[in-house]
């Protein structure tokens, strides 16, 4: 039993291991999928759920104003007594009149009031804003996801370079070393390879950091850590897409999906049913009350206190009631609520119309952007080519003692400026297109076309 004992602790073991081991391993993720581990994990995507959840219960709490509400209610009552000697117009409660109970159903119901409907149409819109603001928190994500993803595919891709470069720095060392000791060139080269070896082992090592540090900027946009078990390989990204709407076209479909228009237009219309709120103010507020239930005409107290009890004592009682409240003077309370609600709006129609602008100038210059950068790419291609061809001359004339180490090392140089520039030039227009798209909040799909 002992051994049994062992083997099953042994067993556990090695499930544990290989249960790491699978957790440690890299796991190639879209950026597609990334945005959706951030949309189940993002604490501001949670926040904005609730606040839509909350919204739906205000808008509940407005609504209520136009049902019934029904309450089981005890409260004090007074009667006139019969024997009262009182001959002026005021009674005295206790001693002019009897304090009694009334314990049953009470039931209220507003007939009319001015700002109930105003009020529910608020609660209402903020339901539509609280929708549209769970909307453009999805999209911030979206686009904070996909920048970090971005980010971090230049940062391994650059780190793949440097490392490339080391290694190339590395054997052109050698080399420098092995002609001079063949005595073919001067130790000036051997001292200028150790340099440049030693500073590609510098930018190497400040490749490595900062793929580590965007590696940690895309767990902390996908809401979660890196030490949860997901160990992120991104997937390279090799179609490069195409706007295919005019910025004519863009503007339309901003004032359309425009998480940012869209809020500030339905903040304009509470704003609005504020003002018409408070003006309602104005106006009378009617209400029926309806009560069914017993009363007890006089409350009895000290030794006599427990004839409350008495069921005999007790009476039903049905009453109904209409109640009319209309405001006669508040000392220019609702009129300056009133003027305050006015200016509330007219503060967002300035708003909207600067939010309008800045949208279109940050579309505008998105779009302008996209254009420039895609110009870049081409150009930094043809160097690229050049590059490598005057690299491939310089490293011949070198090895066949024509040329001079100098030389070599400007032709790689230029390749590895060209190839990076290249890199920075592309995931630049993924993160503008990124960008214009949260802009715009349409989606890729409609203002994209792709191509290979």
């Amino acid at each position: 039993s002992f051994m049994i004992r062992i083997s099953k602790i042994i067993l556990i073991l090695l499930l544990c291991v290989s249960h790491t081991a699978v957790f440690a391993e890299e796991r190639t993720v879209s950026v597609d999928e990334c945005i959706e581990i951030a949309l189940q994990n993002h604490p501001d995507y949670l926040l904005s759920i609730e606040d839509d959840k909350k919204s739906i219960a205000d808008y509940k709490i407005a609504r209520s104003s136009k049902s019934v509400i029904i309450n089981g209610e005890i409260k004090t009552i007074e009667t006139d007594k019969d024997d009262s000697s009182n001959t002026t117009n005021y009674s005295i409660p206790g001693q002019d009149t009897d304090i009694g109970l009334f314990a049953g159903i009470t039931m209220s119901y507003n007939l009319y009031d001015a700002r109930k409907d105003i009020i529910e149409n608020q609660a209402r819109t903020n339901i539509d804003i609280s929708k549209i603001k769970n909307f453009q928190v999805k999209n911030k994500i979206t686009f904070e996801v996909k920048n970090a993803y971005y980010g971090y595919l230049l940062s391994k891709n650059t780190l793949t370079i440097r490392e490339e470069i080391y290694n190339k720095y590395q054997s052109k060392a050698n080399l420098a070393r092995q002609l001079f000791e063949q005595g073919s060139r001067p130790v000036l080269d051997v001292s200028k390879a150790e340099v440049d070896l030693a500073d590609a082992q510098l930018m190497l090592e400040k490749a490595k950091n900062n793929e580590r540090k965007t590696k940690l900027s895309l767990y902390y946009a996908m809401g979660t850590e890196e030490t949860e078990g997901l160990n992120i390989n991104p997937v390279e990204m090799e179609t490069i897409p195409d706007l295919s709407c005019s910025l004519a076209n863009l503007y339309k479909l901003s004032e359309i999906y425009s998480p940012v228009l869209r809020i500030s237009k339905l903040e304009k219309k509470i704003a609005r049913l504020k003002a018409e709120e408070e003006a309602g103010a104005h106006y009378p507020k009617v209400d029926l009350n309806f009560g069914i239930g017993y009363k007890l005409e006089k409350l009895k107290a000290f030794e006599s206190f427990n004839e409350n009890y008495d069921t005999s004592n007790w009476s039903p009682v049905v009453y109904g009631l209409i109640s009319a409240a209309i405001p006669i003077y508040s000392g220019g309370r609702i009129s300056a609520k009133v003027d305050s609600a006015l200016s509330d709006y007219n503060k967002l129609i300035y708003k909207e119309k600067e939010i309008l602008i800045d949208t279109k100038n940050q579309i505008r210059d998105n779009f302008k952007s996209l254009e420039e950068i895609k110009k870049q790419m081409e150009i930094s291609e043809l160097i690229i080519k050049n590059a490598q061809r005057h690299q491939l001359l310089a490293q011949r004339s070198y090895e066949n003692g024509g040329g001079s180490l100098l030389e070599l090392q400007d032709a790689d140089l230029s390749v590895i400026k060209a190839r990076i520039g290249y890199l920075e030039s592309k995931y630049a227009y993924f993160i503008t297109l990124a960008k214009l798209i949260n802009i715009v909040g349409s989606g890729e799909s409609s203002i994209c076309r792709s191509r290979d």
